[in-house]
Formats: structure tokens, C-alpha cells, sequence
């Protein structure tokens, strides 16, 4: 008995020692952390908040967000910049005191882990002055409006960048951060970006796109029997007087050679270079903003678009294309125009002055003809140069030079299509004061035709034009005869100067 006695004593007594020290570790953990305490996996046992709110905030690493934009740049902001911080002081307050320190036992068998997020805290001024720094926001070199030029003339390209909405921005990486987040994607055109507004400048470079645009889209024109002179958006943007040009415009003098020099298109009117210029977007005009054009530089076209209608041009395209009208003047001097007159009737039609499309009247007995009337076979007869050319198949089988009607005295061979119509040998030619003897002839108009000369010693260049013939084409004998034996009844004989 005395034994058992004793026993139960000591257990007493132990767990009597055992609720003591339980109860004493209760109230010594009423001020701090109980036991087997871990929040954000930092041992807080024993601390108080004071104590454990540091331990986290020494713990706890974030150096900063990476911002990334639409166009792939990306954008690092480091939390020291802003003086970014965090405490868990109200957190760890809500852990200590709904805890109950005489219950601590149990994290003996139940170790408990708490994740608390803390309150985050910077500068936001800060933030936002650095965000600020950031070039995405630049939107000073962004025009909405640009001024270009092709091969088509001059257009407007509206720009269809965006531009990042900041506040947008902000607000999102100022959230992000808060969030303690690594990353925060701005690339969202939707989300983040608002499209580029015209400002006062685009403006002003719209309204001379307008401007250019009226002028190089002007419906001037000349028209010629059936062909049609105008001047495409292209051209009329070259005559356009560009910074580049300025200083060769002001100092372009008057001249004889072409009438243009020294004026310029403005508006309703031609002027003189004016002194009170402008320069808009490299694009030169007077002080109301009119577009100047170059009237040297129309003169010029004129004369490149009048010289595709000359006769040897269409047949050379036609020879090339095998299609395409020929214009033939009814003039001696071979000129289908005059080139001063249609330049200021040109000139009228672009400033308003005269009709859009101005008539070029042909001189009498000029004639157009399609070139397929002289087939794979014809003559022709270039009385300008004194030269004749027999082609074949497309090929070129005889040339040289010849001797013409003497316009001088109102006997100049007269122009058009004909066609052989006889061939006669060793003949003898008469008129009202001669008789000549030809060994070959070839008719092609009444009594004109091309026959050799035995009595020439020397044939083409200005010898028509004091010593021609009666009218035919006199040609020297050893080609005339190859000629002869060559052309046939029916060949097509074209005359022209």
C-alpha cells in the first residue's frame, strides 16, 4: 500500500509540474507567438508582433514589375525606385489575438503554417513620373497626317499607330504592384492604346494635301484630231515648285527659247516668282497658299507630248506596235502645231482662263490615218529630211536620199497616202516647159511619181527648196533601178514632211 501510495503521488506531483509549466508557457505565449507558430513560413514562435512583423518584412524579396508593351519593348521598374515596402503589423495583430495562448499544445502535433499578404506601399508619385519617362508615351513624332509621293502624284497617309492611353497604363502597373506581381502586360492595342488624334500641325498638313490635290488632279487637256494631250497627277507634281527647286525658280530668267521662263502658275493666274513666298511641308506657294507650278516645266511637257504626234514617231510606233494612228500635216514645213500657241492654251485651261480642253486645228490638207492601212509593205517618202524608205515584211529593203517638188516656187510634192498605180520603163516625162527621160518610173499620184534623175549629180539636204523638181521624187539611177525591179503595183506610197 505504502508503495502504491507513493506512486500516485509522484504522478501527482508530475502532473501537477506538467499543468503548471503548461499554464506558466500559456501566459508567456499571451504576449507573443504560441508555439510551432509559422506564418509565410518564418518561425514566429516566441515574437511578438513587433518582433515577427520585422522577421516578415526582412524575409520577404521583391525587386520590382517588368512592364510590356504592344511593340515588344519592355520596361523594368525597380521597387527601391519607388520606395516600395510591406507590413504585416495588422495581419500579425489579427493572428495574435485571435489566438489562445493556453491551447498552444496542440501545434505540438499540428504545426501551423499562415500565408499573409501584407499591406504593400510605395511612392505613387514616384511611379508615375518614372512611367512617364518611358518613351512608349512619346507621341510627338507620331503625325497623323504625312504628306507623300509615289508615281502616282502626291497623297495623304493616314497614320494608323496608336498611341498608349497612360492613365490606363498606370493604373494597371500601379495595381500590378501592389499585387506584388512580376509582370504586367500592357501589349493589349484594346485594353491600353488609343488610336493618334490630328493636332493643330496634322491639320495644316491636310489642308495643303487639298490643295495639292486639286492642282495635280487638274482635267487640262488638248486634243488633236483623236488623240487626247493631258497631264497625268504625276506630271503636274513635277512642275511643282519644291524646296529643293527654290532657289532655281527665283533666279530663272525670261527667255525667247521658252516662253515659260520666268513665270509660275498660281491659283487663277501666272505670275512672276513671287517675293512674299511660303514653304509648306518642302511644297512652295504664294502668300494665299497657292500651289506654284513651274510654266518652263509645262512648256517642256507640251513640246514632248506635241513631238509624239510628230509623223516619223508614229510610224515608228506603229512599226513597233503594229497599230496606232499617223498624223501628217498639210504644211511644207511638216508642222502639225504651233507649239507657243498650245502651250498658252494649256496654260489657260490649268488656270481656268480658257476651256478645260483646248482644239488643235490641223493645218489644211492634213490627214490622220491608221497605220495598218500600210500593212507589211509601203513606201514612205519623208520630204522634211529628202529621204525614202522602202520597207518589206516589217524590214527596211532600200533607202536614200531624194529630191522633191521646189516649194520655193510653189511646187512642193504634195502630201498623203497613195499607191503605185503604174510602172513604166525608159519613158520620157513632159510638162508645159520640159521633156525629161527617166529610165524607171513608178506612179503614184497623177503625175507625180518617183523616177531616177541622171541630170543630179547630188540629192537630198535643202535642195528642194530652191532647186526641186516639178513635184515628183527624183532619185539617183542605180537605186531607183533596184527600187523598180523591187515594188509592185498596189505598194502604198506615204508623203510626207
Amino acid at each position: 500500500m505504502k508503495k502504491r501510495g507513493i506512486l500516485y503521488l509522484v504522478l501527482a506531483l508530475s502532473l501537477g509540474s506538467f499543468i503548471t509549466i503548461y499554464l506558466l508557457l500559456g501566459f508567456y505565449y499571451s504576449g507573443s507567438f504560441a508555439y510551432g507558430t509559422w506564418i509565410n513560413h518564418v518561425y514566429c514562435t516566441g515574437k511578438t508582433v513587433n518582433e515577427a512583423n520585422n522577421e516578415l518584412k526582412n524575409n520577404t524579396f521583391y525587386n520590382g514589375i517588368v512592364v510590356s508593351a504592344a511593340d515588344g519593348e519592355k520596361y523594368f521598374i525597380n521597387s527601391d525606385s519607388i520606395d516600395f515596402s510591406i507590413d504585416y503589423y495588422d495581419e500579425l495583430k489579427n493572428i495574435m489575438d485571435s489566438q489562445n495562448p493556453f491551447i498552444w499544445g496542440e501545434n505540438l502535433f499540428i504545426s501551423k503554417n499562415r500565408e499573409i499578404p501584407g499591406s504593400p506601399s510605395f511612392d505613387e508619385e514616384k511611379l508615375e513620373k518614372i512611367l512617364l519617362e518611358w518613351n512608349l508615351f512619346d507621341v510627338a513624332d507620331k503625325p497623323y497626317y504625312q504628306l507623300k509621293k509615289n508615281d502616282g502624284g502626291y497623297y495623304l497617309e493616314t497614320s494608323s499607330e496608336k498611341t498608349a492611353n497612360f492613365r490606363k497604363v498606370y493604373d494597371f502597373v500601379k495595381d500590378a504592384v501592389y499585387q506584388k506581381k512580376y509582370e504586367a502586360d500592357v501589349s493589349s492595342l484594346s485594353d491600353f492604346y488609343d488610336d493618334i488624334k490630328a493636332t493643330e500641325d496634322d491639320m495644316k498638313v491636310y489642308d495643303l494635301f487639298e490643295r495639292i490635290d486639286k492642282v495635280q488632279n487638274n482635267d487640262a487637256s488638248i486634243r488633236i484630231a483623236e488623240n487626247k494631250i493631258s497631264a497625268a497627277p504625276s506630271d503636274i507634281t513635277e512642275w511643282m515648285i519644291t524646296l529643293d527647286e527654290l532657289d532655281k525658280a527665283i533666279d530663272e530668267e525670261k527667255s525667247e527659247e521658252n516662253p515659260g521662263n520666268g513665270y509660275f502658275i498660281a491659283g487663277d493666274k501666272v505670275i512672276e516668282f513671287p517675293r512674299d513666298y511660303r514653304v509648306e511641308e518642302n511644297i512652295v506657294t504664294d502668300k494665299d497658299g497657292n500651289i506654284l507650278l513651274s510654266c518652263s516645266n509645262v512648256y517642256d511637257f507640251i513640246c514632248d507630248k506635241l513631238a509624239e504626234i510628230d509623223t516619223n514617231q508614229c510610224i515608228e510606233r506603229y512599226q513597233k506596235d503594229g497599230k496606232g494612228l499617223i498624223y501628217v500635216s498639210g504644211n511644207k514645213n511638216g508642222k502639225l502645231y504651233d507649239e507657243n500657241k498650245e502651250y498658252e492654251n494649256f496654260v489657260n485651261s490649268i488656270d481656268g482662263a480658257g476651256p478645260a480642253v483646248s482644239e488643235i486645228a490641223l493645218p489644211n490638207k492634213s490627214l490622220v490615218l491608221d497605220g495598218a492601212e500600210l500593212g507589211k509593205e509601203y513606201i514612205l517618202v519623208d520630204m522634211g529630211n529628202q529621204h525614202l524608205r522602202y520597207y518589206k515584211n516589217g524590214k527596211i529593203c532600200i533607202e536614200y536620199d531624194i529630191v522633191t517638188g521646189n516649194i520655193g516656187l510653189g511646187r512642193g510634192t504634195p502630201v498623203g497616202l497613195y499607191h503605185i498605180y503604174n510602172k513604166r520603163y525608159h519613158t520620157i516625162l513632159r510638162g508645159a516647159d520640159y521633156a525629161s527621160f527617166v529610165n524607171y518610173w513608178l506612179g503614184v499620184n497623177k503625175g507625180i511619181g518617183i523616177h531616177d534623175a541622171t541630170w543630179r549629180k547630188e540629192f537630198g539636204g535643202e535642195i528642194y527648196k530652191r532647186s526641186g523638181s516639178h513635184g515628183c521624187i527624183n532619185s539617183p539611177l542605180d537605186l531607183m533601178e533596184k527600187l523598180y525591179n523591187q515594188v509592185e503595183v498596189g505598194v502604198p506610197v506615204l508623203l510626207y514632211y
